[in-house]
């Protein structure tokens, strides 16, 4: 009784094939894996580590209520200003929007209007660590 088996060609082919498959499943499954696995990196983060602005000048007229601010910005735009007003009872008022953008390297002035009795002036950006403090003259 002869016995036949495969030829090792098709042995082999169907080795290569089932080799890939398996690959194919392995890989798909690693970056689905890694994907999920991973914290995603937060851009706003890592553009603003070299964030950095400066009150340049804050200057108030009592007898309009306004205040004249120019800010000085010097390495990436700054976006989302909001200034806020600190209280000598150290109460904060709510957010002025200064709705603007600040680019890189430009000094800006903005004004605000129906201010009164305030001690300092904070400026705050959309990244979370950048802001500044002032008192107006």
């Amino acid at each position: 009784m002869v016995r036949k088996g495969i030829s090792p060609l098709v042995a082999a082919v169907l080795l290569i094939a089932i080799t890939m498959t398996i690959a194919g499943f392995l890989a798909y499954w690693a970056t689905s894996f890694v994907r999920t696995s991973l914290p995603e990196t937060n851009k706003t983060e890592a553009e603003c580590r070299f964030a950095d602005f400066n009150i340049y000048s804050c200057t108030y007229n009592s007898t309009s209520r306004t205040v004249y601010l120019i800010l000085e910005n010097r390495d990436i735009d700054l976006m989302q200003l909001r200034a806020y007003f600190i209280f000598a009872n150290s109460t904060v008022s709510d957010a002025h929007d200064l709705n603007t953008t600040l680019p890189a390297n430009t000094l800006k002035s903005f004004t605000i209007s129906g201010v009164d009795n305030f001690s300092k002036i904070s400026v705050k950006t959309h990244c979370p660590d950048v802001s500044k403090e002032k008192t107006c003259t």
